[in-house]
């Protein structure tokens, strides 16, 4: 080809753009700002209409994929439901992690430095279990609580599990405003504002730096509640897949329905300790069951002074120690320390927890005194 006509290539459409822009500018300015105006509504009506789309496929291509794997927090939410305070949009899973040791261990390394324990004298595990305790997702009844320990080799311990915690809206429930006053008046409905409290004077311990409260929280957050985790009906499931096509009042009826499901808050109500004309000292209690409850809940902090600095072990001299003191009043006796516990004091910040009643029944603690009126006698 020449290179006169590669040059007229080149130089014609630039010719025509200026011939456009000519013959643009021969609108008058009441024309041009109709267009102006005009084009702007498209441009809305295309994100908004772009927007809407985008959020209802986002939806479907979760729920059709699998509608028990989408979490409860975005059920509720596309039902209507509002957010917690303590929302959180996503979690980093480095964060998480970092979270999880906290929990375990009370203390994780940054990097060439280890962090400071948060407490000397325990770690969340000690009163709470990570996971699941009830089959039913919004059960709180102390007799399956201990069937399903015992079917899944839980310990039981006096804290509610942190399975679930994220999804939670109360916390310190009942009569532990007797206990704690008013240090927990800002934690009854923060998840944030709990494991302070938590960590400062339930685990005798200290307040959590910022780093460490979101690493814990980003935890929670990972491990928060799915639609496969509550007891739904097929009913209900299905409602979920489709829930972009429900109208208000079905979204109502099920936002309802799916809200009593789960556990918001446990329960606490504190027990008197046992009188003694009330005690059955084990007559006709279970043994089997004893034992796991000796195992799982007093052996968990005790076994070898673990925790405490009273130390206990499977054999005949710790099941006489209890019996000795089987009808009296003091933290040797079973019937009065599950339900009275001990406190933090100068020399023994390691103190023992309450048992409350939704906790432990107080057939379980006769089931516990039968046990170990067995283990003496060996």
């Amino acid at each position: 080809m020449p290179i006169k006509n590669v040059g007229k290539k080149i130089v014609q459409p630039y010719c025509i753009k200026i011939r456009l822009c000519k013959f643009g500018c021969q609108y008058n300015n009441e024309s041009f700002k109709m267009n102006k105006f005009l084009l702007a509504l498209c441009v809305i009506f295309i994100v908004v209409l772009y927007s809407f789309n985008s959020g209802e496929s986002e939806w479907r291509k979760v729920s059709n994929s699998d509608a028990e794997n989408v979490t409860l927090e975005n059920v509720r939410l596309a039902l209507g439901a509002e957010k917690s305070s303590f929302y959180m949009e996503s979690f980093d899973p480095e964060k998480a992690k970092i979270g999880l040791e906290l929990i375990l261990k009370g203390k994780t390394k940054r990097g060439l430095f280890k962090s400071k324990a948060i407490s000397s004298y325990f770690v969340c595990t000690d009163c709470h279990n990570i996971g699941r305790e009830f089959k039913n997702s919004s059960d709180q009844n102390p007799s399956r609580r201990l069937d399903f320990a015992e079917e899944n080799n839980l310990p039981f311990l006096p804290a509610s599990t942190f399975w679930g915690i994220y999804n939670r809206t109360s916390f310190y429930n009942d009569d532990y405003i007797k206990k704690y006053g008013d240090i927990i008046k800002d934690a009854k409905q923060s998840l944030p504002g709990s494991i302070q409290v938590c960590a400062k004077y339930c685990s005798s311990g200290r307040y959590l730096k910022s780093w460490e409260l979101e690493a814990i929280m980003h935890y929670f957050k990972a491990n928060e509640l799915k639609s496969k985790d509550l007891s739904l009906t097929n009913n209900q499931k299905d409602a979920i897949s489709r829930i972009q096509l429900l109208d208000e009042n079905e979204k109502a009826d099920l936002l309802a329905s799916i809200n009593s499901a789960f556990t918001h808050g446990y329960s606490a109500h504190f027990a008197e300790t046992m009188p003694r004309d009330d005690r059955k000292y084990g007559a006709g209690g279970d043994v089997v069951t004893g034992k796991f409850i000796y195992d799982k809940a007093c052996l968990h902090c005790h076994l070898d002074g673990r925790v405490t600095f009273l130390k206990l072990d499977s054999d005949k001299l710790s099941a006489q120690m209890f019996l000795k003191y089987k009808s009296t009043y003091d933290d040797l006796s079973v019937y009065q320390i599950i339900r009275q516990g001990t406190y933090a004091m100068p020399g023994r910040n390691q103190y023992m927890p309450r048992f409350t009643k939704d906790k432990m029944s107080d057939q379980q603690i006769e089931d516990l005194m039968a046990y170990l009126t067995q283990l003496a006698e060996k």
